[in-house]
């Protein structure tokens, strides 16, 4: 399986003829990409429009400047400053180049891995570097199923096929949206916009760490119990809002699922582990236990009205996900030696709520 992993590091402590070197090469580039405007930049940089930008669909806005694999060194070196450094080819240092210094936010991968190197501003307007790293991850052989179903309630509700025992995430997420839409309500009413904004900050702080736990501990799940993940289809949460009122609309709009499916799946190939999305079609609906179509008393139970059984909503279309799931990889032969559940016990609806 081909991963590709992103780590940021930070370009630290320039002196001004570095920073001189790389404001000339940067602001050219921009002038490249946007005007086509040569201002005397390398000539590697410039063919990054049309091999790696679209030169068809250019709009102006900034574009991180593209520095091949094949012109970055690195070298690790104690120094007082830092012991990383990376060095790129600037026009101004032809054939020299200019060594950085570096501060990565996570442990850095072999060189030999690098696939792509992209050199942006912050919005301190600090330089820093984007190194894209890509390489090969043998996949596992898989013995189980883990399913995630997406909710309102719970962010994130995770059954394994090895146990049945259900897991909820992310309701904290729903309180802490709820909170700081109060917080702007009040700060809107009194005109302070800048602390609305850092406000806004603070919050996908908050909600962006939650994601990384969240998903964090479903990939540990699913590696420690050789699980394939199966995740409920996005468009199906967002076709659940329609019809049920303007708040329930701005609850399901404001949940960052698209973000945590991102982090789940990006953090699942670096394991071997492959993430398969599966429709939701009425999983919400359907009984998990006579498979007849029973209905929500309220958001958070589900009551089916053939065989009277009730369970929390969202256990019962984790429940679904997963047999349809264990469905997939039975008839598909994914699913390796010992599985806990049979082909068999799928079609008699054996798979029970616990």
């Amino acid at each position: 399986m081909l991963v590709t992993k992103l780590i940021k590091v930070g370009v630290i402590k320039l002196t001004n003829s570095k920073k001189e070197c790389l404001d000339h090469e940067y602001n050219g580039f921009q002038k490249w990409m946007i005007f086509g405007e040569d201002s005397d930049i390398l000539s590697q940089h410039k063919r990054a429009k049309g091999w790696y930008y679209d030169k068809n669909n250019i709009k102006y806005k900034e574009y991180p400047l593209v520095v091949p694999y094949n012109q970055v060194q690195f070298r690790k070196k104690e120094t007082k400053l830092t012991p990383y450094w990376i060095k790129i080819s600037v026009r101004k240092r032809k054939g020299i180049g200019v060594w950085l210094p570096i501060k990565p936010h996570k442990e850095l991968l072999d060189f030999k891995y690098l696939k792509d190197s992209l050199l942006i501003k912050n919005k301190k307007g600090n330089y820093e570097l984007r190194l894209v790293f890509q390489y090969e991850v043998p996949e596992i052989n898989y013995n189980n199923v883990l399913a995630i179903d997406l909710g309102e309630r719970n962010i994130a509700t995770i059954c394994n096929s090895s146990n049945l025992k259900p897991i909820f995430y992310g309701r904290t997420i729903r309180g802490i949206r709820r909170h700081y839409n109060y917080l702007r309500k009040q700060l809107g009413e009194k005109k302070l916009l800048k602390k609305i904004k850092s406000l806004e900050n603070k919050e996908k702080r908050i909600i962006e760490q939650e994601l990384h736990n969240i998903s964090n501990d479903i990939v540990k799940e699913a590696v420690k119990t050789s699980s394939m993940i199966f995740l409920g289809d996005l468009k199906d949460i967002r076709k659940s809002a329609k019809g049920k009122g303007k708040r329930f609309n701005r609850i399901v709009s404001n949940m960052p699922y698209y973000k945590l499916t991102q982090m789940i799946t990006y953090k699942s190939a670096q394991q071997g582990i492959k993430v398969i999305k599966i429709k939701e079609n009425y999983t919400s609906k359907t009984c998990s236990k006579c498979n007849q179509i029973g209905k929500r008393l309220k958001q958070g139970l589900f009551k089916c009205s053939n065989c009277k059984y009730e369970v929390n909503a969202d256990f019962n279309g984790v429940q679904n996900i997963l047999k349809r799931s264990l469905d997939y990889m039975f008839k598909d032969g994914v699913i390796g030696s010992n599985p806990k559940i049979s082909p068999e016990e799928i079609n008699a609806n054996k798979i029970n709520c616990i």
